[in-house]
């Protein structure tokens, strides 16, 4: 019974939905203060829904990243991570939207697994049909005590529509906290 709600606002959003997608991106980040890089390649399948829905996109993001080389105890850092991720969004007007996205996860690693969670406010303004700017804010944090994961990552960058179903970003992200990163993003949206 207490899942009913989740079940009538799954089943309303799917009588509404737009359909399936799915998304790709790499990321090149450095750790500010150990010079550390490390890349990540994430597969982010997905189911758009309406416009009108309270939930317009769900997605099952799976990260696989690495250090480019050995920290000075030899390590080597490596980790998965599975993230559910929902998110809503309206425009204001022609040129300006929002969003909200946000979810939970699980971070698998050979240091410290660990769940978290992020919330990411953010604002798009579209220059015209295909140009589309954004600007965003993520708050991450552990959701079992894990020490070390509070960060804040501050999230610009534009977006370019190839047509109606492909779609190219570019983001560079800041981040401040626990860690102190910056890191440079391209991503690949397919809609079907």
């Amino acid at each position: 019974m207490r899942y009913l709600g989740l079940v009538v606002l799954f089943a309303y959003g799917a009588a509404h939905a737009d359909g399936a997608r799915i998304g790709l991106e790499y990321e090149s980040e450095k750790d500010n203060e150990t010079g550390m890089m490390n890349d990540a390649v994430t597969v982010k399948p997905g189911w758009e829904f309406s416009k009108e829905s309270l939930i317009n996109l769900v997605e099952l993001l799976i990260d696989r990243n690495q250090d480019a080389n050995a920290d000075s105890d030899g390590l080597r850092a490596r980790e998965t991570k599975l993230f559910i991720r929902l998110r809503h969004n309206r425009d204001f007007n022609e040129s300006i939207g929002y969003y909200v996205r946000g979810g939970v996860g699980r971070s698998i690693n050979n240091q410290q697994n660990f769940n978290y969670a992020y919330v990411e406010p953010g604002l798009k303004y579209k220059f015209n049909e295909k140009w589309e700017w954004t600007l965003a804010f993520r708050k991450i944090n552990s959701i079992d005590g894990t020490d070390g994961q509070r960060v804040r990552k501050y999230i610009t960058g534009p977006s370019f529509g190839l047509d109606k179903n492909n779609e190219l970003e570019f983001r560079y992200v800041k981040g401040y906290g626990d860690k102190d990163l910056k890191s440079w993003q391209v991503g690949y949206t397919h809609k079907f």
